[in-house]
């Protein structure tokens, strides 16, 4: 069995500190002879929760999870409207990150909120993964924000996602257009001319 962590008590206060594994850490006080207060834990998905009651005003869980074929873990099919596609493409943005040994579910990110509008990933995020995780969820909260939410894709049944699944590589950048060298552009124009 692992260990189990010993909450360090003051009277009827007592905080509890435990590791979530992937550097993710879990503290905060439990009262006791009282209804249990769940300790904060800290990693990305609960500053995506943040960022997206924040930036849409609305519940990241009861809203999110289960929309359509792509928010929350996992997805297929074709995405059911442009909020499925922020999903999506997010989903993408955190398999780049698994690629690359990042662990974007716990990893933790510092952030700010401007104005419920903006969303200001901190430089004192320390490694490449936390600040690129921290993109990774600001982007999909602007694309939410900037697409409208159908309450038809609300708790929607992955058994209708239907269609080819979507190639995370359409995110990517198109190949840089490739142009001869100048030395070649006399001979180009003068065989262009005489066309």
């Amino acid at each position: 069995m692992g260990h189990r962590p010993t909450p360090e008590c003051s009277g009827r206060r007592c905080w509890l500190d435990i590791s979530l594994g992937g550097g993710a850490q879990a503290s905060g006080p439990l009262l006791l002879g009282e209804a249990p207060v769940l300790p904060e834990a800290r990693g990305s998905l609960l500053n995506l929760k943040s960022m997206v009651e924040a930036i849409t005003g609305r519940n990241a869980i009861l809203s999110f999870v289960g929309y359509g074929c792509y928010c929350g873990l996992g997805g297929r099919g074709l995405p059911m409207d442009e909020v499925d596609w922020c999903c999506h493409a997010h989903d993408c943005c955190y398999q780049k990150l698994f690629d690359l040994g990042c662990h974007p579910y716990v990893d933790h990110y510092e952030h700010t909120i401007e104005n419920n509008t903006e969303v200001v990933c901190s430089e004192l995020n320390e490694t490449e993964c936390d600040k690129q995780t921290c993109e990774c969820d600001k982007s999909v909260v602007l694309c939410l924000r900037n697409h409208t939410y159908n309450e038809k894709y609300r708790n929607y049944l992955n058994i209708y996602c239907q269609g080819p699944t979507p190639n995370c590589s359409i995110y990517e950048p198109p190949p840089e257009e490739v142009h001869p060298p100048l030395s070649c552009l006399p001979h180009l124009l003068t065989s262009a001319a005489s066309k």
